[in-house]
């Protein structure tokens, strides 16, 4: 057989596989639907009898009928009260089967065969896919975990979002079900988008316990089936005392304004290297509550957010292990002055553990983004890509679970570097796709009624700060929102592109409420968006341009509430297509 022939054989035979395979797919659908049509038929036969009477005759529906095919001859007044009075007893009959009825036709009607049917179509619909070329089972995978996160954001209570649960349960199970081998090809990122999507639906459900005052008005099924545990006493358990923390010794030239340090954390006789993050409070004068409570329940519900396990990978956030005052506490009339009030130190510490990443030392420190920015050569445009989604599909699922962050900018960004050995010498690296988001001193509930902590005016933190956040002139502030982390994040891919600071890519100083007002005027000049653009192409460029414009270019504009569930569901997915995805589609 001469070669173009055995390829047309072989062309002929793979087309004839995949008509096969097609047609499988279609036989398949309709013995399912045939099934479905089955079973409805049987739940449709299901009617209520009503039960009958001593003489095993049954009570007509129609009192009048009844009445008149009496063999007993009745005076017409008295044949009326009976008609009436059958009417009655036949109306409250109806209302007190009602219930009953309901959950009868759903016994009946075979519960676990209907759901092991439902579980079948769950297995077909999503290999089905398998027609399709790889592009579009992406695009398919993309839009499904699209329309989860929408999902999400719509259930906020715990007896919602235990449905959500439960449903991801079913189409989980539903992968295990049985069936024909050719079937059985499913991608494993669609597994992995439902098993996130349950983290993420248990992990905001913990998030709404914590608000929970009084009596915990769920059942343990719902508290098991969430892994909620006991939110109140993971609360109270954060807070730790201030002598198990033993600071690292100060290093020549350190500077004891950083917002992070190194310590060692003590408890039963366990010591372990730990890393601290520093939050300020307003002093209060003696008598007064110090901290002011609020901040205490914030912090410590923030604590409690951060040390709850399971956490979705995608959060890219460390795991805490509490906070402590670090403030001495003076007695009443022993400060006089505004030295001795500074030196009384009203800061509060979150405690982080070190990360289990392989090749991640106990002893090793947290680099920062903004230090790498001035002390490390510029690295690959694909490591910089790398930082740069990470980022953003962390915040975007923050988002989603209804968190804000309040403090995005490259000092928040740390990085835990790697030590190799190779012929004997260590070696260090920056692992640039494993980044953690920290810095959640300001942090709080995307809620309308939850209050607004407000940062201070520092130069350094406005220039990531959206302008509508600095409280300029005589107007009021903003209160906090999404789009203000988003915008944030656009300052950060632009020095991510430069790999300077957005000072020094602006040229600016760190001072000034006037210049920090125009910080983001002078980002969306064409000049710089275009730089950008040259550094790391056209989609890295699109993506930063819509975090700095935000209102439309994210589908807000004026008077669209973010807090709401239209205005949430718009944004998240503009911010998901317009800037996640982007990136993620970035190949060099």
């Amino acid at each position: 057989m001469d070669p173009v022939s055995a390829v047309g054989i072989a062309l002929s035979v793979a087309g004839l596989a995949g008509q096969v395979f097609k047609g499988c797919i279609q036989v398949q659908i309709q013995c399912l639907f045939k099934e479905f049509e089955q079973a409805q038929k049987k739940n449709h036969r299901l009617a209520t009898v009503p039960e009958s009477s001593e003489s095993d005759d049954e009570v007509s529906k129609d009192p009048a009928k009844d009445a008149s095919n009496a063999h007993v001859p009745l005076p017409e007044g008295r044949r009326k009260f009976i008609i009436k009075a059958m009417k009655a007893i036949t109306t409250s009959t109806k209302d007190s089967l009602s219930e009953g009825r309901r959950r009868l036709r759903w016994a009946a009607f075979d519960k676990e065969a209907f759901e092991g049917l439902l579980q079948r179509f769950s297995t077909l619909n999503d290999n089905m896919t398998d027609i399709l070329d790889v592009r579009l089972q992406n695009e398919i995978h993309r839009t499904t975990q699209d329309t989860n996160r929408g999902v999400l954001q719509l259930h906020k209570d715990l007896a919602s979002l235990h449905r959500l649960v439960q449903a991801l349960d079913i189409k989980m199970q539903a992968r295990n079900y049985p069936v024909p081998a050719i079937f059985q090809n499913a991608p494993a990122s669609d597994a992995a988008g439902l098993r996130l999507l349950a983290q993420l639906a248990k992990f905001k459900a913990f998030n709404e316990a914590l608000d929970t005052e009084g009596h915990a008005p769920w059942n343990e099924a719902t508290a098991m089936a969430l892994q909620l545990g006991r939110p109140e006493t993971e609360k109270a358990n954060t807070r730790i005392d201030r002598s198990c923390i033993t600071f690292d010794a100060q290093q020549a030239g350190e500077d004891l304004t950083a917002i992070r340090c190194e310590a060692t954390y003590t408890r039963a006789n366990h010591s372990q290297k730990v890393w601290i993050e520093w939050k300020e409070y307003d002093y209060q004068k003696p008598g007064s509550l110090s901290p002011p409570p609020f901040i205490i329940d914030r912090v410590s519900k923030l604590a409690s957010l951060l040390h709850h396990s399971p956490k979705p990978e995608a959060f890219r956030v460390p795991h805490c292990l509490g906070y402590f005052d670090n403030a001495k506490r003076p007695s009443e009339g022993e400060i006089d002055s505004e030295d001795e009030e500074d030196s009384v130190d009203t800061r509060i510490g979150f405690v982080f553990e070190k990360p289990h990443d392989e090749g991640v030392s106990p002893n090793t420190a947290p680099v920062s983004l903004f230090e790498l920015l001035t002390s490390s050569p510029k690295p690959r445009v694909t490591e910089r890509v790398k930082v740069a989604y990470a980022i953003a599909n962390c915040l975007l699922y923050l988002h989603s679970v209804n968190w804000l962050h309040k403090g995005l900018r490259s000092h928040n960004i740390v990085f835990f570097p790697t030590t190799t050995t190779m012929n004997g010498q260590g070696k260090t690296a920056i692992d640039y796709s494993k980044p953690y988001l920290s810095g959640f001193d300001f942090a709080r509930p995307a809620r309308a009624d939850e209050m607004t902590e407000i940062p201070g005016d520092n130069g350094a933190n406005n220039m990531y700060r959206h302008p509508l956040t600095q409280g300029q002139g005589f107007g009021a502030r903003k209160g906090f929102r999404k789009s203000f982390d988003i915008y944030s994040l656009g300052v950060v891919l632009v020095e991510l592109a430069h790999w300077k600071t957005i000072e020094r890519v602006l040229g600016v100083e760190k001072s000034g409420l006037r210049v920090m007002g125009r910080i983001r005027e002078m980002l969306l000049e064409d000049e710089r968006v275009a730089g950008v653009g040259a550094e790391m192409g056209e989609l890295y460029e699109c993506a930063m341009w819509k975090c700095v414009a935000g209102g439309k270019e994210l589908g807000v504009g004026e008077g669209v509430d973010e807090t709401g569930d239209a205005g949430a569901a718009r944004l998240g997915m503009a911010f998901y297509e317009d800037v996640v995805k982007r990136l993620e589609s970035i190949r060099i």
